[in-house]
């Protein structure tokens, strides 16, 4: 990915892409699952997103972990699953959620700064966001569940 090069563009099956964001940190935890929006009818429009992130500080090694996703399932049209997700953090996410699989767990709307917010309410459950830039590195997102 260049230089902001695919900000704010969409990706299609769900991928996302936005230039910055606050650093990702877990939210209060909710009761049962979200409701999932396979068809886009909640996007952007719930209250609570579950989510998993990997956060690097250079691009060079994100686009290395995002390889990986698109090598085994994102080229052949498939959704990540999360416990192959929480392998990919533990090996590359320099954030401590790292340590947890990349989770996030619930979060609300608001608590997550600007783009990163944007791409973990707009991407769709079991969808995996392209790779952006943050002020703290380059992230993506494997969103697990909405909620209102």
């Amino acid at each position: 990915m260049g230089k902001d090069g695919k900000a704010k563009e969409a990706k299609g099956k769900g991928k996302q892409a936005a230039s910055s964001s606050d650093d990702a940190g877990g939210g209060k935890g909710g009761k049962g699952k979200g409701k999932g929006g396979k068809g886009g009818d909640d996007l952007g429009t719930c209250t609570y997103v579950k989510a998993r992130h990997i956060l690097c500080e250079k691009q060079g090694k994100i686009n290395e972990a995002y390889k990986k996703l698109q090598d085994g399932w994102l080229d052949n049209g498939d959704k990540v699953p999360p416990a192959e997700f929480a392998k990919i953090a533990q090996e590359y996410s320099e954030c401590p959620s790292g340590k947890k699989g990349g989770d996030l767990g619930w979060f609300p709307r608001g608590k997550m700064a600007g783009p990163f917010q944007d791409v973990a309410f707009n991407t769709p459950v079991g969808a995996t966001s392209a790779p952006f830039k943050s002020t703290h590195g380059y992230h993506f997102i494997l969103c697990e569940g909405r909620k209102n």
